[in-house]
């Protein structure tokens, strides 16, 4: 059983109030973080072994926890103190024009510094695939899946601009991909999200993936004829290229 902290709770706690200020402890930023939790609806957060915030993870620009709102665990994504921009309205937008688009996990509200969005629990992508713990039949149908995505988002003009790396990037769940993080997303005549992946896919540090699930790599040309035109053919082209249909 997960062990957790009402929010009430930890306002009255300074101790674990400042540690939703990252890194630095800073009072005024951790009320205003609670506050925002508090008026978008999440009761509780989630405590680690040492009686803590559990931190899920940490970037540059936001820490997540786990928070809980009635009946349901949900990421909490809070700016980190000492990143320039503090409101997260951009970061929601994005991750909202995603959604649209039938990409990401679902975005739950934000306010001020911080974006309540459905948890998605798994591995990275890359840790997945480099486990084995899997079948190569059940691996194709997460890359098609992961593809279809990055088409989806492509179709959209929406470019999350990081998907070269997927170990960062992309969970593995149990209903398969999730394109997590759009905070350096931004909408482009010319998105390259599918490109990324294809890149990633077809690095040398992949070759062993490749080989133990039969993936091809796609040819120059094809690549670049996808990113010309975006079209339905030339997707399939590239699908058909990499042993995916």
């Amino acid at each position: 059983m997960t062990s957790l902290v009402a929010l009430g709770e930890l306002q009255g706690r300074e101790d674990l109030l400042r540690q939703l200020s990252y890194p630095v402890g800073d009072l005024s930023h951790a009320l205003e973080a609670a506050g925002a939790l508090d008026s978008l609806g999440v009761e509780a957060i989630a405590l680690d072994e040492r009686g803590g915030l559990r931190l899920l993870g940490k970037g540059f620009r936001n820490i997540v926890l786990e928070g809980w709102m009635p009946g349901a665990r949900v990421a909490v994504k809070i700016r980190r103190s000492d990143y320039a921009v503090r409101d997260a309205e951009r970061e929601a937008a994005m991750l909202g024009a995603a959604n649209s688009l039938g990409v990401g996990p679902k975005l739950i509200g934000w306010r001020g510094s911080v974006i309540v969005m459905e948890l998605v629990p798994g591995p990275d992508l890359s840790s997945w695939l480099t486990g084995r713990g899997y079948r190569p039949d059940e691996a194709r149908d997460t890359l098609l899946s992961l593809l279809t995505h990055c088409r989806a988002l492509d179709r959209g003009g929406l470019d999350h601009r990081e998907l070269s790396d997927a170990r960062r990037h992309v969970i593995k769940t149990e209903q398969g991909p999730v394109i997590i993080d759009f905070g350096s997303a931004r909408f482009s005549r010319r998105p390259k999200n599918l490109t990324s992946i294809s890149s990633y896919l077809s690095a040398p540090r992949m070759v062993s993936v490749r080989e133990y699930i039969g993936l091809g790599t796609p040819g120059r040309e094809t690549l670049r004829r996808y990113k010309e035109t975006l079209g339905e053919g030339e997707f399939r082209e590239l699908l058909a290229g990499m042993g995916l249909l």
